[in-house]
């Protein structure tokens, strides 16, 4: 099984758990006692194969046996071989969702972490619904964060994803600049299909914009544009924020890890 265990709590070849959801887990859900085996990943770049010293109901001792090579899925794909050459593609991948009604976006976190996007920025737009107190916005920041390592726990991923506040879309949208491409689909005329787009471009960092139920405003299309995001078309169908939010993420990892076979 795999854990999660911050940089800080790693000292040489020991590794001390002090996080209670993790210890459970070991203690309680997996029975695991002193002398069984677990992989642990720290969230930045490295995975650890290790053995449990001690178990308390505070804390976990292990010690390191080796490190281990991870799938490390949202820092470099697996290489593309044409004629010989490997082509090693990265791609730095951000999405800045509307807050969709419900629980929906613990749902789109937990599939799209597992999908490989590197942040994700809950955004509030013209036409979202949910608000949030400043206390309530807190709880649900770290249960999201929690809901990030947990995906990044079960599909085999070293690095954590970034979960970030809730912004404002007209904040997130002025840092276009800092992304070498940006998208917004919306059920406007005149959009290229995301194909299009990424048989044109090679990007190493993206940013998605993905709307609220009752799409992105005509205020906020047009500020977009005019910051350099590029309009998408998703067909045909009228897709709900987390089914649009989970498609468009895992099109783009797509396209842009094969873009040669396209």
């Amino acid at each position: 099984m795999r854990i999660y265990c911050p940089r800080a709590n790693i000292t040489g070849n020991r590794i001390i758990i002090l996080d209670p959801g993790q210890i459970h887990h070991l203690s309680s859900v997996k029975r695991l006692k002193k002398g069984d085996r677990v992989v642990v990943f720290d969230g930045e770049s490295q995975e650890y194969e290790c053995v449990i010293d001690d178990i308390a109901k505070d804390k976990a001792e292990l010690s390191v046996l080796r490190l281990r090579s991870g799938l490390m899925v949202s820092i470099v794909e697996p290489s593309v071989v044409r004629a010989g050459k490997a082509l090693s593609i990265k791609l730095d991948l951000t999405l800045a969702c509307a807050l969709p009604k419900k629980v929906k976006m613990d749902y789109i976190i937990e599939k799209t972490v597992e999908l490989g996007v590197d942040r994700i920025i809950p955004i509030k737009t013209e036409r979202t619904i949910v608000e949030y107190s400043p206390e309530k916005a807190k709880e649900k920041l770290k249960r999201w964060q929690a809901i990030a390592i947990e995906a990044s726990k079960q599909c085999g991923r070293i690095k954590l994803p970034e979960i970030k506040p809730v912004s404002g879309f007209d904040k997130i949208v002025s840092q276009v600049k800092n992304y070498e491409l940006a998208v917004i689909p919306h059920l406007g005329p005149g959009n290229k299909s995301l194909k299009e787009i990424f048989c044109d471009s090679r990007p190493s960092s993206l940013i998605i914009f993905i709307g609220p139920e009752g799409d992105f405003s005509g205020r906020e299309i047009k500020l977009a544009k005019e910051n350099g995001c590029i309009g998408v078309s998703l067909g045909d169908l009228v897709l709900k924020v987390d089914t649009a939010a989970i498609s468009v993420i895992a099109f783009s990892r797509l396209f842009t890890s094969y873009y040669e076979d396209i």
